[in-house]
């Protein structure tokens, strides 16, 4: 009897167990990475007796919890890489919105300005044309102020959110220890695996996967082992380590995520990928940066041609122009371990008239002290960020580095020690310090510093031929304001010398008469030039003529054509009257489609729309990237809900089951108290 009873009352314990179970799993259906759990069954140990085994019952092995590793596994990198990407493609579409705005971008400045230019060049004397000019060249400053404000501030954000991200990190590591803790007791104590115990690790683990990339590595107790970059023990069974940050080694404005060892501070910055922070680290070293050199880049390559051009012209009361704009200097960055005796810092500086030498890259410049073997000095070396290469331009003249337009001196780094480096941002500041440097409209200097044409004594040309100068351009500041006018008079052939068939003879005003030039080879300076054979024109750079002395054509370029007479003269002097004069006006003008970038390959609206289609596409590339792994997450989360997740249904045919069996359980309860009563009534009578 007491057989019998004992066995139904295993039934109602082992049912109760399992509705207390289903129930379990029903209260939790909306808690964020519970697993379902499920009683499982066992028959009890039989009772051996002389004609076979008795039954006892049954009882409650364990409460297994429904997981797939696996599933898991894959869950938690799909969710890794979808914040990854989710987070570059948010800040990247911030940049690319900005830089396309059509009210805020810099396209329609350059356009503003440029166009105010030729409203100058087409009214030279207008007083309102030329503080149109003015008004737009500091319109277009502000507008490069705007973008490398904004830039600034992303970066700020960016450094920012990196810290509540490490404050995160460090909260999550904290948890997962104390779980693993949890764990090995409960598990220790009970030899059942701590299911909710360990839902709540692989939540945390989750949450913290989606901060950063993560390696896992479970423990034979059942503790799990967590590493970040290139095996940094964030998480060692009951132990949490922690993530800081820091100041860039160079750059004190630029965060860095460091590993906190007993050791000390290992910066991980560049092992670290995946999660919100592997986002962060990309937008702001493959977007952001570049975004920030090239607005830089094109800030210097624009100010160094326009400037170039407006000094050689003149302004309305005939002195020379002077820089248009100015901007940031070449930032130099000494690196924190430095040796104490290294005060100084190279002096680097852009390459006058090179500046469409410049990348859009940063340089590390590193110190190689003498290796002993003989060696009487260091020397100094270049490397590329982008790169990691030396730049193949890089070349030694005079203790000057030289290259991609810039010179480095490094001559007062005498005392500099094996390992001393410093990083130069040639364009970063570029924009930021960017000024209009004029200080009224009247200092626009649209006219050309030389006219040129017929010598007319008294107002009247005598020339008799059909010669001309034309095409008369200054190209560069060295003779402006022009000095003394210079006359070129045409001479015949030698009927002696059939190999000279004319030139011209160059004269100089000397200040009570027009005299010859004398020529570096000696005797007088000429042009050759043959009627018969060169009237469609010879192009005569004035650089290029061997001038004993100064030479007052430098700087200038024209053409002489036609079919002059003999005695026929021409003339360059300088413009006396500027006022109405629009050829250098013309010229700035031009700069705007002037290749003055990348190698003089492109305009700045080129390059300007270059930088921006460059950011539309990795903006573009960064959603799709996201948009793809969010349908991977998507998958991943519904393949471990088919495992794992708590279903309704299937829970509530679970309570009708287990109920039906908890009731079949009472009811063979009540078969054994009667028939036991029946017993007790038998024995009584």
């Amino acid at each position: 009897m007491a057989d019998i009873l004992g066995t139904s009352v295993s039934g109602l314990q082992a049912f109760q167990r399992a509705l207390a179970t289903t129930s379990h799993n029903i209260s939790n259906v909306n808690t964020e990475g519970y697993s379902r759990q499920r009683a499982e069954f066992e028959t009890r140990p039989p009772t051996e007796m002389g004609n076979g085994f008795i039954g006892n019952g049954v009882e409650t092995g364990t409460i297994q919890r429904l997981f797939d590793q696996n599933l898991e596994n894959a869950l938690r990198q799909a969710g890794s890489d979808f914040e990854d990407k989710d987070t570059l493609a948010n800040y990247a579409g911030r940049i690319d919105n900005l830089l396309a705005d059509k009210e805020a971008g810099l396209s329609p400045a350059l356009q503003g300005f440029f166009d105010s230019l030729q409203d100058v060049a087409n009214d030279p004397a207008s007083s309102s044309a030329r503080e149109v000019a003015l008004a737009q060249a500091e319109n277009l400053v502000s507008r490069f102020d705007l973008l490398d404000r904004r830039f600034r501030d992303l970066d700020s954000e960016v450094n920012s959110q990196l810290g509540a991200e490490v404050e995160e990190i460090n909260q999550y590591a904290e948890s997962i220890a104390s779980l693993n803790r949890e764990i090995r007791e409960a598990e220790g104590r009970t030899g059942q695996p701590a299911n909710d115990l360990l839902d709540q690790r692989d939540l945390q683990i989750r949450k913290l996967s989606e901060k950063v990339g993560t390696q896992i590595v479970a423990q034979d107790d059942g503790a799990v082992n967590v590493f970040v970059g290139s095996g940094q023990p964030l998480v060692t069974g009951n132990s949490a380590n922690e993530l800081a940050v820091q100041r860039n080694e160079y750059d004190p404005g630029r965060s860095e995520i460091a590993f906190a060892g007993s050791s000390g501070n290992q910066t991980i910055t560049g092992t670290l990928s995946g999660g919100s922070i592997g986002g962060l680290l990309e937008f702001r070293d493959e977007i952001l940066k570049p975004a920030r050199n090239d607005l830089g880049q094109l800030a210097t390559g624009l100010t160094d041609a326009f400037n170039a051009q407006h000094r050689q012209g003149i302004q309305p009361d005939g002195s020379q122009g002077e820089d248009f704009f100015s901007v940031g200097e070449p930032r130099v960055l000494p690196s924190s371990r430095n040796s104490e005796g290294l005060t100084g810092t190279p002096d680097v500086a852009i390459v006058e008239d090179a500046a469409g030498e410049l990348t859009g890259d940063d340089y590390r410049l590193t110190y190689e002290g003498p290796d002993g073997e003989g060696d009487s000095a260091g020397n100094w070396t270049v490397a590329n960020l982008s790169t990691g290469n030396e730049p193949e331009s890089l070349e030694t003249v005079d203790g000057t580095l030289r290259f991609d337009g810039l010179e480095v001196d490094v001559g007062d780094l005498a005392v500099a020690e094996n390992g001393d480096s410093f990083e130069i941002q040639p364009t970063r500041d570029a924009a930021l310090g960017m000024r209009v440097e004029l200080r009224n409209a009247n200092e626009i200097a649209a006219a050309s510093p030389v006219t040129a044409g017929e010598v007319a004594e008294g107002g009247q040309a005598e020339n008799r031929g059909t010669g001309v100068i034309e095409d008369v351009s200054v190209t560069s500041e060295e003779n402006v304001p022009f000095g003394e006018e210079v006359r070129f008079a045409f001479v015949e052939g030698d009927p002696n010398d059939d190999d000279n068939n004319g030139h011209f003879l160059v004269e100089q005003w000397d200040g009570d008469d027009f005299s010859a030039l004398e020529s570096g080879a000696g005797g007088d300076l000429t042009i050759d030039f043959d009627p018969t054979e060169q009237s469609g024109g010879v192009s005569v750079v004035g650089g290029d003529l061997d001038v004993e002395g100064d030479n007052p054509l430098a700087g200038l370029e024209f053409t002489l054509a036609g079919v002059p007479e003999a005695d026929d003269r021409f003339f360059i002097a300088e413009n006396t009257d500027a006022t109405g004069d629009n050829r250098n006006a013309q010229q700035l003008a031009a700069v705007a489609d002037e290749g003055l970038l990348n190698g003089g390959n492109d305009s700045p609206q080129d390059f300007f729309s270059a930088m921006v289609g460059q950011i539309g596409t990795d903006t573009q590339r960064a959603q799709s990237a996201r948009d793809a792994q969010e349908s991977l997450l998507r998958q991943a989360e519904a393949d471990r809900e088919s495992v794992s997740g708590v279903n309704l249904e299937e829970e509530a045919a679970n309570l009708l089951r287990f109920q039906q069996g908890f009731q079949a359980a009472a009811r063979v309860t009540a078969v054994a108290d009667e028939v036991f009563q029946s017993l007790l009534g038998a024995i009584q009578r």
